[in-house]
């Protein structure tokens, strides 16, 4: 019976590890969005330096089409000016041709404005982008960490089933039966516990001197009273490199 209960201890610890690595691969996404969120609000700043920078040379290009088109204008002008018959036509044209030209002033002012504020747009755009190339660097190095993760724990995972099944066709079915009925019904999945100190090491329920020795003997199954788990005994000879498995 002893080497049977060695069985479920192993058990138990791989499926403590499997439901550890599960737990740590489901929470993979969520620590990766939190990051990118993170990096998100770092580069916000930077993005609407770059947003600025293209509101500007959208501004700039419509002053340009629009001076375009004006300058044509005054060429038009200018030839109703010449071709007047009278004061009146003369006086409308030289009004117009004034007009044209006074717009003309403004919009190249307004260019030159845009191209003073796009210049100092693009001076920020590069003091900064040292810093954004950093974050960038940053977070491609971080996401790397966590495909690297992901994949060594799922790695692992593969690892630690496969040992599940091999140990699982070497358990009798009976004591599979047991074992796993406690398993889903506590809460953890711990079904089996170390007699440590006379007590069961995961309710801390003190155990009969007669259960201790039943226990140590190892010749039958023994359940803690308290908690229903599967109780098994450590050698002091083994202690120092046993590792308990204790209730989450």
């Amino acid at each position: 019976m002893k080497a049977e209960i060695q069985q479920l201890v192993g058990l138990q610890k791989l499926d403590t590890n499997i439901r550890l690595l599960q737990v740590q691969l489901e929470a993979i996404p969520q620590r990766r969005a939190e990051f990118e969120k993170e990096f998100e609000q770092r580069a916000f700043e930077f993005r609407a330096i770059e947003a600025r920078r293209d509101e500007a040379l959208a501004a700039r290009a419509r002053l340009e089409a629009d001076l375009v088109q004006t300058r044509s204008g005054v060429e038009r002008s200018e030839r109703n000016l010449m071709s007047s018959k009278n004061e009146k036509d003369y006086t409308a044209a030289l009004r117009e041709l004034d007009a044209t030209r006074k717009h003309i002033s403004q919009l190249e002012t307004q260019t030159l404005e845009q191209m003073e504020l796009l210049e100092k747009v693009e001076a920020e755009i590069h003091d900064s982008a040292p810093e954004i190339d950093k974050l960038r660097g940053e977070m491609k190095e971080k996401l790397k960490d966590f495909e690297d993760q992901a994949r060594a724990q799922e790695a692992q995972l593969a690892a630690y089933q496969k040992e599940r099944e091999r140990l699982i066709k070497s358990t009798p079915k009976q004591m599979l039966a047991i074992y796993d009925r406690i398993r889903t019904r506590i809460r953890g999945g711990i079904a089996v516990a170390e007699a440590l100190n006379n007590s069961c090491s995961a309710c801390s329920m003190s155990l009969r001197p007669e259960v201790m020795t039943k226990i140590r003997r190892g010749e039958e199954l023994i359940l803690c009273d308290n908690c229903n788990r599967i109780l098994y005994y450590v050698p002091i000879e083994q202690a120092s490199k046993a590792v308990p498995v204790v209730a989450s």
